[in-house]
């Protein structure tokens, strides 16, 4: 017997497919405001979850989908309230947030915090087949490990745009397609 120390491997081996979804900037446009009456309204004056129709068609044909919940909304609002706003068909794919998950300061620093949490819940749950619609997934590039380049799993988003953008629902829709096909089904 060696000497050598095992260091058990990560193997991301849970195919489930998982869509990451933050809010401001990516199902509408703008920031959330929250007034004292905890109403939420948006810096932009753009109607609240514009985009999510479009979601909705984007994920209709894949019921397998399930959706972890990445918006800062849960800092400030309990997790049943921000599931609320959500529509049923959406709702219910959603099994998870990253809410609680602590980024380092310096990844606060650097602006990767996000795409840091994000990581760190592929990494808990071992997720083989995943990708992340945010407006704020930066510093992928330090990110990366031998076992998962991040690149591929990232959409970043122009907040001023957010999915409603031709290019993103382009690349939702390349990743439902390849994901379906690599389910054999």
């Amino acid at each position: 017997m060696s000497g050598e120390s095992k260091v058990p491997v990560l193997v991301l081996d849970n195919p489930t497919p998982t869509l990451f979804v933050d809010f401001d900037g990516t199902v509408h446009r703008g920031h959330a405001l929250l007034d004292e009456n905890g109403e939420v309204s948006l810096d932009t004056g753009n109607p609240l979850f514009e985009f999510v129709p479009e979601l909705e068609r984007l994920l209709d044909p894949y019921p397998q989908v399930e959706i972890v919940l990445t918006t800062s909304w849960l800092d400030k609002l309990p997790f049943e309230r921000v599931l609320s706003y959500l529509p049923p068909p959406l709702a219910k794919r959603v099994v998870g947030t990253t809410q609680g998950i602590k980024p380092r300061f310096g990844y606060l620093k650097d602006g990767s915090a996000r795409t840091y949490i994000i990581r760190t819940y592929v990494f808990e749950h071992r997720l083989k087949n995943w990708l992340a619609i945010d407006d704020s997934v930066y510093g992928a590039y330090h990110l990366n490990t031998s076992v998962l380049t991040l690149e591929p799993h990232l959409v970043l988003l122009d907040s001023r745009q957010g999915i409603g953008a031709p290019e993103p629902q382009r690349r939702i829709e390349d990743w439902l397609a390849e994901v379906h096909s690599a389910d054999g089904a």
